[in-house]
């Protein structure tokens, strides 16, 4: 892997409370990055992508115009100037399971847990540029709810058939594997569905499963095992 260089990413930090947003550029330009873009809600953001090559979005979720969830889709389904596999960090309480479940979706490369800290930042940071870019649920992006204060619309969407012959029960989320495909639900504690079945996992959604672990009602999971042909 490429030595881990942080003047050498721009980065463009969303957050509407402008005590949060300052404090946020002040522990990155902490950390050694020197590219720093600001904003203060999910339009402006857009703005600024337009006219600046960015690396790594970092955002809040609730914002005024266009909320976090708005422009985390917005990126991943190219309606901006970035390219959809643009590194994101998803700024939020982990108490928040609805908002956890659609950046989950949407492919986010990392939380930042509020009240966020200087060795967190450093570390999801670090962790969402150097980690996978690829994304593999674009197909479901559009079906994505992001509207933070409407009525959540129910999931119609229907888990895939698969095959018994290779599944398999895990104890652990620490047990999962890119390339393992769900057969069942995995659920936050308060029922929440945060994967659904029939979703292939890769490198990015076990880490962030890892990550949730505190959240997750962690029942046996049961995954079909990727094959290969003879």
């Amino acid at each position: 892997m490429a030595r881990f260089e942080p003047d050498k990413f721009t980065i463009l930090v969303v957050e509407d409370n402008n005590l949060s947003r300052k404090a946020l550029i002040g522990m990155l330009f902490k950390s050694g990055y020197e590219n720093i873009l600001s904003a203060p809600d999910g339009q402006t953001a857009i703005d600024k992508i337009e006219h600046n090559h960015v690396d790594l979005v970092v955002t809040d979720i609730n914002m005024p115009h266009i909320n976090g969830l708005q422009l985390i889709k917005a990126i991943r389904t190219g309606s901006t100037h970035a390219v959809a596999e643009t590194s994101i960090i998803a700024v939020t309480s982990l108490s928040d399971i609805e908002t956890i479940s659609a950046c989950m979706r949407l492919e986010v490369d990392a939380f930042l847990p509020k009240p966020v800290t200087v060795k967190d930042a450093r570390e999801q940071i670090e962790q969402a540029v150097t980690g996978h870019t690829e994304l593999y649920q674009q197909h479901l992006y559009h079906e994505i709810d992001t509207d933070l204060d409407g009525e959540k619309k129910e999931d119609t969407q229907q888990p895939q058939p698969h095959s018994i012959d290779h599944t398999t029960t895990l104890d652990s989320l620490f047990d999962l594997r890119a390339g393992m495909t769900l057969v069942r639900d995995i659920f936050a504690h308060n029922g929440t569905c945060l994967v659904k079945a029939g979703t292939q996992l890769d490198g990015r959604l076990v880490k962030r499963l890892c990550e949730l672990k505190a959240i997750i009602d962690e029942q046996p999971i049961r995954v079909e095992l990727e094959t290969t042909d003879a």
